[in-house]
This record gives C-alpha cells, sequence and structure tokens, in this order.
C-alpha cells in the first residue's frame, strides 16, 4: 500500500520510513520482538500510554506523584528494548501535561538517560523542549572524545583507564553514537 502511494505521489518507493505506536493495546506487549526485521522502513518505535490505559481498563496510567504506574512502566520498557532488538530509534510517549515545562523537561531527561533517542510531542510548544533534552552537553561530548582518542592511543586494546574507571568496548560504542549524534562525526 505504502509503496504505491509513493509511486502515486512521484516519491522514490521504499523512502518513507514508519514509526509505530507499538503498545496501544494490552496484546501488542507480547509481539514487541517481531518487529526486528519486519520492513526496511522501520524508522523506530514508540509507546502509547493513553491508548493503552483505555485498552487495560485502567482509570489512569500515572501515580499520585505523577510517574507512570508499573504496567506502563513495563510497556515503556518494553518498547526500549525491543527498539534496541529492531536496530531502530527508541521514541518515548507524548507528555499530555504540555503547559507543564518542568515535568516535561524530567521527562525528557528520564528518557534520554534510559536510552530513548527521542520523545513525541502533543504541541509545539514542546518540540524546542525536546530537542534541547536530547542534545548531549559540552561536557558530554568532550567526554565521549577522550573516550575515543584513549581507545585509539591504546591501538586495540578491549578495555582501557580513563579517569581512574575502566573502560571497555560498550564505552566506546556509546561514545562513538554520542559524537555522530550531536557532531556528525
Amino acid at each position: 500500500f505504502l509503496s504505491a502511494l509513493e509511486q502515486r505521489e512521484g516519491i522514490k518507493v521504499g523512502h518513507t520510513r514508519i514509526l509505530p505506536v507499538a503498545t496501544e493495546v494490552a496484546g501488542a506487549l507480547f509481539s514487541l520482538n517481531t518487529y526486528a526485521g519486519c520492513s526496511a522502513r522501520l524508522a523506530g518505535l514508540t509507546w502509547g500510554a493513553e491508548d493503552l490505559a483505555t485498552s487495560v481498563g485502567a482509570s489512569t496510567n500515572k501515580k499520585d506523584n505523577g510517574e507512570f504506574d508499573d504496567t506502563f512502566l513495563l510497556a515503556r520498557s518494553l518498547c526500549l528494548l525491543a527498539a534496541a532488538h529492531a536496530g531502530v530509534q527508541a521514541i518515548d510517549t507524548l507528555s499530555v501535561d504540555f503547559r507543564n515545562t518542568e515535568s516535561l523537561q524530567a521527562d525528557v531527561q528520564r528518557a534520554r538517560r534510559q536510552g530513548f533517542s527521542g520523545k513525541l510531542a502533543i504541541h509545539p510548544d514542546q518540540v524546542p523542549i525536546i530537542n534541547q533534552g536530547f542534545k548531549a552537553s559540552a561536557q558530554e561530548i568532550q567526554h565521549a572524545q577522550r573516550i575515543v582518542d584513549a581507545f585509539a592511543h591504546a591501538q586495540g586494546a578491549g578495555a582501557v583507564q580513563l579517569d581512574g574507571k575502566m573502560i571497555d568496548k560498550p564505552h566506546l560504542t556509546h561514545a562513538l553514537r554520542m559524537l555522530a549524534t550531536n557532531t556528525g562525526h
């Protein structure tokens, strides 16, 4: 269907990417692993807390303190893991309280720290906050470059020491990804 639309509109076939909301119904949680290898069009995975709440019959998806309840944290975590398994971007769900910038900033920081590479926006005012929150700081970029430099200097070593800590290949992979995302290198 998508290929036919691309062809009709003069878009190169296969160019359009997709970002499914992978957790809108309860049963979807049991098949998240099937996204791996399903389509070259798959750009990422995101999850939906609002529809999932309706699907499971929950009166709300949040605890009294404003954080997601356990069922929704599970869906969020499984979506993150499924995206990593599929080798695509993990995009956090939207924040419905779009006027609460402090809450949004905290959500973005938490999502970035946990491995998400972006967040859905429900209102245009959220976009700058989300974009800024997913950018690495100058200090983080400098640290990532120091990791890359330490491995380059170690000439093929599997682990190096940096600032009194052991740094190994997963740290190098993370540093390279951060540099590629934030500096284009």
